[in-house]
């Protein structure tokens, strides 16, 4: 069903009861950035930006005609068909025609832009869809450049646990949708594959409240990496050091109450001495660490290190320094 509001030579159609993509789905998904290398030519690109400002006005379709667009944007009026017929055929707008007049002059069409990236037929290369496209600047190496030894076979297990490490680090506290889920599923792939996971971790957990999606983290890498930079300069000891004393007393707090619970009694020697150095030593943070290195040896922790992990100080990646007994670092 269709209501039609009048703005002065333009009719703004709402869909009512169906979910359309919006522009500020568009704008998160780094639509600007498709758009950018979309090769458009400079017509379809003034059209492109108009349809645009409409959708900011909240007129997501427009009736109007091809003389109308012409006077707008100051194009000849045999340019502006045949750029909306190229859109059209790539899919980037909707385009509906109107009955035809003896005059084409005054012949209606009801245009809109196509938020939905699926649906945009680019050209870059074959295979290559607007996901490459957010992140091709960054990509580092070719998937054909990667090197795997003939008796090793690659281990997609740790390689999808890394890109869940990210995802999940960035959906803490967020109510998501399952396409917007599966969405940032892929830029979590992307962004493992472009950058350190480490380094990753640390910038989404930095702007976890600042950026919307993790494309947008994958396009603007530089401007974050420069901006979070600057920030670290300027940290606040007293105030660090006050933050990591709390994140170290919740560490304690979880331990102790994990000891004083009923299930406390079916965990091994082990698992209770990992609980122990936790509540008593100097450093927990960095102890629960050491024990995030070697937690396959504490299968009954298993919840305590998924509620906790986000407490711990990554040392090193290197685990010479475990002792035998408890996996743990000597005090």
């Amino acid at each position: 069903m269709y209501r039609l509001v009048t703005k002065s030579k333009q009719v703004s159609l709402w869909h009512h009861g169906v979910k359309c993509m919006s522009l500020d789905t568009f704008e998160k998904q780094s639509g600007f950035k498709v758009l950018a290398m979309a090769r458009l030519g400079q017509v379809e690109y003034s059209i492109v930006l108009y349809l645009i400002n409409c959708a900011a006005s909240k007129l997501d379709e427009v009736i109007t005609t091809d003389a109308e667009i012409s006077s707008l944007i100051g194009y000849e009026q045999n340019k502006i068909r045949h750029a909306i017929e190229q859109l059209h055929n790539r899919n980037i707008i909707k385009l509906k025609y109107g009955t035809p007049h003896a005059n084409p002059d005054i012949d209606s069409l009801r245009i809109g832009m196509q938020f939905n990236l699926n649906d945009w037929h680019l050209d870059f290369e074959k295979d290559v869809t607007h996901n490459d496209a957010v992140v091709f600047p960054f990509r580092r190496h070719d998937q054909q450049n990667l090197i795997v030894c003939a008796d090793e076979e690659p281990n997609t297990e740790q390689e999808n646990q890394t890109w869940e490490r990210v995802l999940k680090a960035f959906i803490e506290e967020r109510v998501l949708e399952d396409d917007e889920l599966k969405y940032l599923e892929n830029s979590a792939k992307t962004l493992v594959e472009t950058h350190p996971v480490d380094q990753v971790l640390l910038m989404v957990r930095h702007f976890q409240k600042r950026i919307p999606t993790l494309s947008l983290l994958a396009s603007s890498w530089q401007h974050y990496q420069e901006l979070f930079e600057s920030e670290t300069q300027k940290v606040n000891f007293s105030e660090a050091r006050q933050k990591h004393h709390e994140l170290e007393n919740k560490l304690r707090t979880a331990a102790t109450e994990l000891i004083k619970s009923e299930s406390y009694t079916h965990l091994s020697e082990e698992e209770k001495t990992v609980l122990d150095v936790l509540v008593k030593h100097r450093h927990p943070r960095r102890q629960l660490f050491w024990a995030y290195q070697t937690r396959s040896r504490y299968p009954n922790l298993s919840d305590f290190f998924n509620d906790n992990s986000k407490y711990m100080i990554a040392v090193t990646s290197s685990g010479k320094v475990l002792t035998k007994t408890t996996g743990l670092e000597t005090p």
